[in-house]
């Protein structure tokens, strides 16, 4: 089921020379975890806030459960828990029971429901003790862990988070991946933006790549490395640099790329080839060998440049 619809939307703001966003489309599906990347000032906010209704498109529609909530957002806000960068869903004077009592009732919520579920959420990631201290005396690490708590106080069926692991440490990403991974097998749709590829990897199903503005790649992560992985790729040392001959060997089956004077990558060209090129490296003074997989770093780097074409 989709939960979230956004079809060629559009943004220009009047002092820009270019589209903040130009003609952009995704969906969320129920139970996704989708990874929106790009480089600094790409478009990735701009777009969210136009989801959540902070800013309105130039152009295009957004849908939510099918229903189009371009510049009505009441329906999916009620339905929806978000996350900005710099933790702007929570009243910064209040402390953090305060907070979700304020933002579990706004989403229909009973006061101690909401307390509950606040105080659970604390639990888990070890902040019981500043439930009753104003949000201003919290460290960045612990405003943005009750930002995250904000956003999922009330079980919502659409959660959008803005770089959530933003002065979090080790601990507190490794409970929000648990947390996300549980949301999303109870059916929440994710939408997260975040600069930190390995989170992304960790967590995402799929990915979105958006670079001026344009999104100009989308899939899964799964068959997005699969087909980043088709070519095998080895890291060889050796104890002395290869000679003409050995070189030469080589290339008829890899693409050679010298490191240094005594280590090399192949890129072997065909599957079929790979018989071949480990008989010519049984010959060799190889010191290490190791193969290299490609990542969603790669993925990252290659779209975002437009290098690899599909």
């Amino acid at each position: 089921m989709t939960l979230l619809s956004v079809a060629n939307v559009s943004k220009t703001y009047k002092k820009a020379t270019k589209d903040a966003v130009s003609n952009v489309s995704f969906t969320v599906d129920k139970g996704d975890i989708v990874a929106f990347l790009g480089p600094n000032g790409a478009g990735k906010t701009t777009t969210l806030k136009m989801i959540l209704n902070l800013v309105s498109p130039d152009k295009g529609k957004i849908f939510f459960k099918e229903n189009e909530i371009t510049n009505n957002s009441t329906t999916l806000l009620k339905n929806t828990g978000a996350l900005l960068e710099g933790s702007k869903n929570m009243f910064w004077s209040l402390s953090p029971i305060e907070n979700f009592i304020y933002w579990g009732g706004q989403r229909g919520l009973r006061k101690e429901v909401a307390r509950q579920k606040g105080l659970a959420l604390l639990e888990q990631f070890d902040l019981l003790d500043k439930k009753d201290i104003s949000i201003t005396k919290l460290s960045r690490g612990m405003q943005q862990i009750v930002g995250i708590c904000c956003a999922m106080i009330a079980d919502p069926s659409l959660l959008v988070l803005d770089e959530p692991t933003l002065g979090l440490d080790l601990s507190a990403t490794q409970i929000m991946i648990s947390n996300l991974k549980r949301l999303a097998s109870n059916g929440v749709g994710i939408l997260v933006t975040t600069h930190q590829l390995d989170f992304a990897q960790k967590i995402a199903n799929k990915i979105l790549l958006i670079n001026h503005g344009k999104l100009v790649f989308s899939d899964s992560i799964k068959s997005s490395l699969d087909y980043l992985n088709k070519q095998i790729i080895m890291d060889l040392n050796l104890s002395r640099p290869l000679n003409l001959e050995e070189t030469a060997g080589l290339v008829c089956y890899c693409n050679l790329v010298s490191q240094d004077c005594n280590s090399y990558q192949l890129i072997i060209k065909k599957q079929e080839f790979l018989p071949k090129v480990l008989s010519l490296l049984g010959r060799l003074p190889i010191i290490k060998i190791q193969t290299k997989t490609r990542g969603l770093e790669e993925i990252f780097e290659h779209y975002a440049k437009g290098e690899i074409e599909r």
